[in-house]
């Protein structure tokens, strides 16, 4: 279903990058969620997948390497590593999908690079402020979130020895997988098959390391996204223990453009509704797809912001309407 290959990241860490078999298809860079491993995704791996998907294991997680200097994990370094892996597969730009932790790489990787984004479609995550977010379904109060989040990776982080050996005992096939989907941590309407394939890699971590990655992750606070031009799709969880709906909605608000899809489901929204994810991400494609060939029109047509400001027009050219630039190109078009 997919293929594994070493990349050398921005600082010269060694990290396992990975791809789908659909070599010419639209690119898409996958910004996973925390150490998640590739089998999140079962329809962007499916052979039958139009997309060029790659994506990459983060530092010090399921293969790649630790970097040098252990405190390199931040959110400003999982994005130079997405670009390291743009550059790598000789792509200009990609459509962006994003899940929890990778909702911060992407908004980062827009900011720093919105040449190289086509479109994000962010799912289950927020651009910053994430520990601010966690256990919104428990009732947990705002200001004790942060806290109680730091707290619990401190201890992850101090029992990872033991949680590597328990995960060695833990059986992870078809039965750990009906297990799962009855905890609530997984709805029962996900597929079992693609539990059981994304559990069995995912227990494969070094849970101490993980958990360090998760107190990089509390330093990345929040991030106003108001910046973002390209076509933007937000997907949320209606029960979400890891990520607030309420505060997923609060940044999409902010986003005028942005499509919004609220799913009745918790964080693992990938695994739950991948049908769905397909979809949107195919929509978000045409949309990015549509965006591009409006510019090189806007730009063939002369409409930029130059022109405006020489002939006195204080317009922004997201007010533009279409036919306003097909009227710029063709004398002839008649309004209707």
């Amino acid at each position: 279903m997919h293929e594994e290959f070493d990349l050398i990241g921005a600082d010269g860490t060694r990290l396992t990058a990975w791809r789908n078999r659909t070599v010419d298809g639209p690119p898409v860079l996958i910004c996973n969620g925390m150490g998640v491993p590739p089998e999140a995704w079962p329809r962007l791996l499916d052979e039958t997948c139009e997309f060029s998907v790659v994506g990459w294991n983060h530092r010090g997680a399921l293969g790649s390497d630790r970097p040098a200097d252990p405190t390199a994990i931040d959110i400003s370094d999982h994005a130079d590593d997405a670009i390291a892996l743009m550059d790598h597969m000789g792509w200009d730009k990609a459509v962006i999908v994003a899940w929890s932790l990778g909702v911060n790489v992407a908004f980062e990787l827009a900011a720093e690079h919105p040449d190289r984004v086509s479109g994000l479609l962010s799912v289950a995550g927020v651009p910053g402020g994430t520990f601010d977010t966690l256990f919104a379904p428990q009732l947990v109060p705002r200001p004790l979130r942060r806290p109680m989040g730091i707290g619990m990776a401190k201890a992850g982080r101090a029992f990872g020895p033991q949680l590597n050996l328990l995960t060695k005992v833990v059986p992870t096939g078809r039965p750990f997988a009906e297990w799962l989907r009855h905890t609530g941590f997984i709805l029962p309407f996900a597929d079992p098959n693609d539990i059981a394939a994304w559990a069995s890699s995912m227990k494969q971590q070094d849970f101490s390391w993980y958990f360090e990655l998760a107190l990089a992750l509390a330093r990345h606070d929040e991030v106003d996204p108001s910046f973002i031009e390209c076509p933007v799709t937000i997907v949320s969880g209606a029960i979400d223990m890891l990520t607030s709906q309420q505060d997923v909605m609060k940044y999409a608000a902010r986003i005028p453009h942005a499509e919004v899809h609220n799913l009745p489901g918790t964080h693992c929204l990938p695994l739950e509704f991948p049908d769905r994810i397909l979809d949107m991400l195919r929509d978000l494609y045409a949309r990015a797809e549509w965006e591009e060939s409006l510019a090189q029109a806007r730009a063939e047509a002369g409409v930029d912001a130059e022109s405006w400001a020489a002939e006195g027009t204080e317009e922004p050219a997201s007010d533009w309407l279409d036919v306003d630039v097909i009227e710029l190109r063709d004398p002839d078009f008649v309004r209707r």
